[in-house]
């Protein structure tokens, strides 16, 4: 397995090591995934984005390596005198007099400017590695709010079958008791409106189902894969975390603040580059003439070219890339401040949600649960009417709903977290950074509510998941 987070002390190998060359293209054939493992695995070997950030990756490289090649020699040949009629006689030469040349000439690059501009080159690599890493955990957090959003859109659908099963029984029985004369008409009017509010939802609840399945299909980037029934425990127990060690641990382990830091080194780099532009490259040229006929004789050709920097000394690039690294260095320190800022507000809305999960297991569906029990305990001896009873059960399964909204609350801030920790196990486990140790947070996450220390002794424990028979079949009215 693993390790939670992913090491960015050195390059983006680790990272591009998970990309293979042979990318799917083709939509998904044979069995559909159902685990979000089978899902991270596809979007891995299928989604532009990843193959776009490598090639940028690959891109950054050959520009490192272009940027250290040194300059190519120039040669030249040719006549500055060709067949001059008379001109070898009137000299009391023989015939027309030629000339013939052939030289080569090479620049040579002083001051080491060749290595800074590499060095300038190498730390835009090394950006574009951890931006290829930024990105690989951009596609995970995609793949990962799709799943849980249609894992929870599986589970509501469920929820609102229920519903609409207890509302047409509600409404039967509200009829048949108008038409015996012991019910009234607003009653059965009232039931009609909850049955059809019950269906409409159920219908929506079913949109959501197919429009999570293509999300999901679109986050792995096969917007044509087939996606059945999803396979996770909704209601897995989830660790908690301290604020300041989570933005702390965000800050090492992100790679927005080590790509700003690799923007840093390349704007210092450049600026050395640029310290050292006016000091001049030497231009070297030498060559061989031959003289037909004037009287023939062979000459040797040199040259030296040096620009002199009077006027321009480079003082305006000098000035610029100091400003470039100071704008580089406050860009480091306002993304380090933006993290901090982002996982302040996904802790919120962790804790938040995990707070509301547990009290609904610990407090409330118990509550509702007893409330169906006693309900029925109490219609079997006749006290009650069914409409109660069935009114009973429509309360625990709008509960129910509230427990799995919750919970898709819960997950979105899971999400949120693992995305800015760069956690490659999901969901979290109690070793990942910055997480607190379950004894610790016990007592201070569900408090005893006081309705519940003077009326009764909160319940010992409660599945993590509701019994599928938590609801159970109403006996026949």
């Amino acid at each position: 397995m693993a390790e939670p987070g992913v090491p960015l002390a050195g390059n983006a190998e680790n990272a591009m090591a998970l990309l293979p060359t042979d990318v799917a293209e083709a939509s998904i054939h044979g069995p559909s995934p159902a685990t979000l493992p089978e899902f991270v695995d596809l979007a891995m070997r299928s989604h532009p984005k990843l193959r776009q950030a490598l090639a940028q990756v690959e891109a950054a490289r050959g520009k490192a390596v272009q940027a250290r090649l040194y300059p190519n020699p120039l040669a030249a040949a040719g006549s500055p005198q060709l067949v001059a009629p008379g001109s070898g006689a009137a000299n009391g030469g023989g015939g027309a007099s030629t000339q013939y040349y052939s030289l080569v000439s090479q620049d040579v690059v002083t001051a080491g400017k060749l290595r800074l501009a590499q060095q300038a080159a190498l730390r835009e690599g090394q950006r574009a590695g951890y931006e290829l890493i930024r990105v690989r955990f951009d596609v995970l957090k995609e793949v990962r709010q799709s799943f849980y959003a249609l894992l929870v859109s599986q589970r509501r659908v469920e929820i609102y079958k229920l519903l609409l099963d207890i509302a047409k029984r509600s409404y039967e029985i509200g009829r048949q008791l108008a038409d015996a004369g012991e019910g009234t008409k607003a009653d059965v009017l009232f039931w009609s409106i909850e049955s059809d509010r019950a269906e409409v939802r159920l219908l929506n609840a079913s949109v959501y189902i197919e429009t999570g399945r293509r999300q999901l299909a679109t986050a792995i980037g096969l917007p044509r894969a087939d996606i059945g029934k999803l396979e996770a425990n909704l209601f897995q127990k989830l660790p908690q975390f301290d604020l300041k060690n989570l933005q702390e641990a965000v800050v090492r382990a992100n790679a927005l603040p080590r790509a700003a830091e690799a923007d840093v080194a390349r704007n210092q780099w450049a600026l050395e580059r640029a310290v050292v532009q006016p000091i001049p490259n030497v231009n070297l040229m030498g060559g061989y003439q031959r003289e037909i006929n004037y009287p023939p004789s062979n000459q040797g050709l040199f040259q030296v070219t040096v620009a002199v920097p009077i006027f321009d000394r480079n003082q305006g690039n000098i000035r610029s890339a100091r400003a470039d690294i100071a704008s580089a260095r406050a860009n480091l320190r306002t993304i380090e401040l933006d993290l901090a800022t982002q996982a302040a507000q996904a802790i919120a809305n962790y804790r938040t949600a995990q707070r509301l999960v547990e009290w609904y297991e610990q407090y409330i569906l118990p509550k509702a649960r007893e409330t169906v029990q006693l309900t029925q305990t109490l219609y079997a001896r006749g006290e009650v009417t069914f409409l109660s009873l069935l009114q009973a059960q429509r309360i625990l399964t709008e509960t129910e709903l509230a427990f799995v909204e919750s919970q898709a609350d819960r997950w979105n801030g899971a999400v949120q977290i693992a995305d800015l920790l760069q956690l490659e196990v999901f969901p979290p486990t109690a070793d990942a950074p910055a997480a607190i140790p379950a004894a610790a947070v016990v007592d201070e996450i569900v408090p005893a509510p006081p309705a519940a220390a003077k009326d009764q002794a909160p319940p010992a424990q409660f599945p993590d998941e509701p019994a599928a028979d938590a609801i159970k079949p109403l006996p026949a009215p």
